[in-house]
């Protein structure tokens, strides 16, 4: 009963912001009827309506069920509120719910051209009262971590951007993303009619599930083909101690399921002034993490991690007439740190790598003026266990949505 409750008010409310409740004011005898028809879900950060996507496929069979049980002559209007998850940069989200707000006035002004003089559209952003409304009737939940979670949304000194950072640093901010935030990246469908004609069951705000199995046949064909969608996340990566120390850098990393990733390191720095200073080393590395926490698009890379990792390079290095060698090296080893969120879009990395280092050296000497150089005998290689290198990275996780699989 309550979901019912909470749906009615939502649609009444649609229909006052949409003009609607102006023929119920002119005659306040009208009798108002109306449905949620159809509830249907987008893929994260995408606008596109694909109908192999969660229950999709069933609520666009539902919708064009009560749709011709109606009939399009009863239907006084059509109410589709599009909304997305409160996650990320809130005006990207606006911008997203307007994107799936057009999406679906498309796909009804081609199945439907009949109401499409009659459709109320409307973008509302970020969906918290969903979200609050699924965590409130969320049986699974503890009535302890219930109250923590809504003393979080109802907060009413904390900002969007507040309330999002603690979600996502709350214990159970994974099992939130998984199981609510898909559900609540939708476009909910509204029927209303002024007739009592037979009605159609609706679908519950709060579950996702169809009332009863329709005949495949029922839905009309998708065009243009839909295709099925999902995202691949990389990280952009600078290290910052070998930036100060103009040794130029560049990482990339990529998550692979929920708790690991790979990573390739280039180091770069390749400069020389006069024979006298020198700073030439090219090295490449690759390591392996382990996420303790797990990883999802929105906290993507961060907590802490461990992992192996193996490097090789070759260098030349010289300072006046101190340190002048050449050679090439390998390490391997084992690396652990941490990552935090740094502002909205960036993460901020600190690690340490312990391990072997092995290097075969030769030795030059400059003459007095530095117009040469010299190479003597002095030559040989050494081993070395300890840190082999620190890190305080500059992360920038970039998403990337891809099309999966082929028509449907």
């Amino acid at each position: 009963m309550r979901t019912r409750t909470t749906i009615t008010r939502f649609v009444l409310l649609l229909m006052t912001l949409c003009g609607i409740g102006q023929a119920i004011a002119q005659n306040p005898d009208t009798k108002v009827n109306t449905q949620v028809a159809s509830e249907l879900h987008f893929r994260w950060n995408s606008a596109q309506l694909d109908s192999a996507y969660l229950t999709n496929h069933t609520a666009l069979q539902q919708l064009a069920s009560q749709i011709e049980a109606l009939g399009t002559a009863a239907i006084d209007s059509v109410v589709i509120a599009s909304q997305a998850s409160p996650e990320g940069l809130r005006r990207h989200n606006e911008r997203l719910a307007q994107r799936r707000a057009a999406t679906m006035r498309s796909y009804m002004q081609q199945h439907y051209p009949a109401l499409a003089d009659r459709l109320r559209i409307t973008a509302d952003g970020e969906s918290w009262s969903q979200l609050r409304h699924r965590i409130a009737n969320d049986a699974r939940l503890s009535t302890r971590s219930v109250q923590r979670l809504l003393a979080i949304i109802d907060d009413p000194e904390s900002s969007i951007e507040t309330k999002k950072w603690r979600l996502e640093h709350d214990p159970l901010w994974y099992y939130l993303y998984t199981t609510h935030y898909p559900q609540i990246r939708n476009s909910m469908v509204c029927l209303v009619y002024f007739h009592e004609i037979q009605r159609c069951e609706p679908l519950a705000l709060a579950t996702s599930q169809p009332t009863a199995p329709l005949r495949p046949t029922e839905l009309p064909e998708l065009s243009p083909v839909l295709q099925a969608r999902d995202t691949l996340t990389v990280a952009l990566k600078s290290n910052l101690l070998y930036d100060a120390a103009t040794a130029l850098n560049i990482e990339l990393e990529v998550p692979i399921g929920e708790h690991f990733s790979v990573a390739a390191e280039y180091l770069f720095p390749w400069w020389e002034q006069s024979n006298k200073y020198c700073f030439q080393v090219l090295e490449l590395g690759f390591e392996g993490r382990y996420w303790f926490r797990r990883q999802s698009h929105a906290t993507a890379l961060r907590g802490w991690f461990i992992g192996p990792y193996v490097m090789s390079g070759m260098y030349d290095l010289q300072y006046k007439d101190e340190l002048n060698y050449q050679g090439e090296f390998w390490s391997t080893g084992l690396s652990a740190g941490y990552a935090l969120p740094l502002g909205k879009r960036l993460n901020l990395e600190l690690s340490l790598s312990v391990g072997y280092l092995s290097t075969a050296y030769r030795h030059y000497f400059p003459a007095d003026d530095y117009s040469e150089l010299f190479r003597d005998e002095k030559r040989g290689r050494t081993s070395y266990f300890g840190p082999t290198k620190a890190k305080v990275a500059l992360v920038w996780p970039l998403h990337f949505s891809y099309k999966k699989g082929g028509q449907r």
